[in-house]
């Protein structure tokens, strides 16, 4: 759970279902985790271009909880996704 890290371009979907992955794993042999470590994993294996949204989730609350966390990385990247996708209507519209 620890090593897994999101490189730049991978999916936040992707790299969630591969955490969530290794999470059941530990919990299937008795190993349990808070929610303030999955938290604190999920946002460590983030890449250093997702710095911003780390500090400012770990800014805005007292306690980390990880639902909320996921949220805010898919609404995050669907955002991500929009502007790129108006990105390139606007190039073809020049084109």
């Amino acid at each position: 759970m620890y090593k897994l890290r999101k490189k730049d371009g991978d999916s936040v979907t992707k790299r969630l279902n591969a955490f969530n992955n290794v999470v059941s794993q530990l919990l299937s042999i008795d190993i349990k985790i808070s929610d303030e470590d999955k938290s604190i994993s999920l946002l460590c294996s983030l890449p250093y271009s997702w710095d911003i949204m780390v500090v400012s989730i770990v800014s805005n609350t007292t306690t980390l909880k990880f639902d909320g966390i996921v949220s805010s990385l898919l609404s995050k990247e669907i955002r991500q996704k929009n502007k790129e996708a108006q990105n390139r209507d606007a190039l073809l519209v020049r084109g």
